[in-house]
């Protein structure tokens, strides 16, 4: 069999191509995520200059997908950057190819991940650590908790009428989120997601997509005419993202973050969506909620190189300097250096 690889940008993803792309998703459940979407890639490539796709062909056909932001020195990063919750290769299940070869192809001498699928096992040898299980609510099984119907009930009795949309296209929703979330970042110390100007122009483009296969989803729940609860996130056929959810803070006691979310699982149920996947971390409510978990893998493939080992001494420099920094401040440093 015959192997070649060839790097494109974006724009370059042609109907060919997108149909091998999902032809490959359909075939391989672990990439049902709507973050191994074609049409991910292609907004995210939209509002950065950096992102670069290796086309995998055996015999002389699309057989898989390397989607990678590119820095300097050779680095490489997933695309989206620390907004990437999944990454890999999308690529068929038999398919012939290289990790080694693949980091030649894409010009990279070295590729970090932190939220790997690897289907394959051939990442293994790179992998450093297993990283936390993204959680996950199979809706076919899940039974919501009785006591947050009374807390609806509340909310409607004391502030107004309940209303949901699971898809709400305008602005006034997502600029309502984008404030909360930045409060909400710089009240805990954190690195602003969306004082980064590509970040918020990502989620607008996302949401403003609509396919049978992928589509955006800014959810929306109202107490009379307040907004009360905003999540912006996207799905695929058969899974929902749970991205950027965010609530008001006067109405915390109600508890209206996980009132939007048991209304999305109701409406995501009804249009045929299997799974919604929670992203990784440990917050209380989803290890409450969560009826299952994905493996995710940690590690960097690293190619020996020139770049290298100038980075080998850039990262003994900077451990130096680290010991010179309060610790606070250092992780701050670390979170800023990531959106870039």
């Amino acid at each position: 069999m015959s192997v070649n690889y060839y790097l494109i940008r974006t724009e370059e993803l042609d109907a060919g191509l997108i149909a091998a792309w999902r032809s490959i998703q359909e075939r391989e459940p672990r990439f049902e995520s709507p973050y191994f979407c074609p049409e991910f890639t292609r907004a995210v490539g939209a509002v950065r200059g950096d992102v670069r796709v290796v086309v995998i062909e055996n015999d002389g056909r699309p057989a898989g997908f390397f989607p990678h932001q590119r820095a300097v020195w050779g680095h490489g990063s997933p695309v989206g950057g620390p907004l990437s919750d999944y990454h890999g290769v999308i690529v068929a299940p038999q398919a012939e190819w290289s990790v080694v070869e693949l980091m030649r192809a894409a010009r990279l001498s070295v590729w970090s991940f932190d939220h790997l699928v690897d289907s394959s096992g051939r990442f293994a040898p790179y992998v450093t650590a297993s990283a936390a299980a993204s959680p996950q609510i199979d809706l076919a099984s899940f039974q919501p908790p009785p006591d947050f119907a009374r807390k609806a009930r509340k909310l409607a009795r004391e502030v107004g009428e309940l209303s949901f949309s699971l898809h709400a296209p305008g602005s006034a929703a997502l600029a309502r989120l984008f404030a909360w979330k930045s409060e909400q970042y710089r009240a805990s110390g954190l690195t602003d997601a969306f004082g980064v100007p590509w970040t918020g122009e990502l989620l607008r483009r996302l949401m403003g997509i609509e396919t049978p296969g992928f589509a955006g989803a800014c959810s929306v729940l109202r107490a009379g005419d307040e907004i009360v609860a905003v999540h912006a996130g996207m799905r695929s056929r058969s899974v929902l993202h749970w991205w950027f959810p965010a609530y008001s803070a006067v109405h915390a006691a109600y508890s209206p973050g996980i009132l939007l979310l048991l209304h999305v699982a109701a409406a995501a149920l009804a249009l045929g969506i299997q799974r919604i996947d929670l992203g990784k971390g440990d917050a209380h409510y989803k290890r409450s909620l969560m009826t299952g978990a994905a493996p995710l893998r940690e590690g960097c493939v690293e190619l020996p190189s020139l770049a290298a080992t100038a980075r080998h001494l850039r990262r003994l420099a900077e451990a130096r300097a680290a010991w010179q920094l309060p610790l606070k401040a250092l992780r701050r440093l670390e979170r800023a250096r990531r959106f870039n």
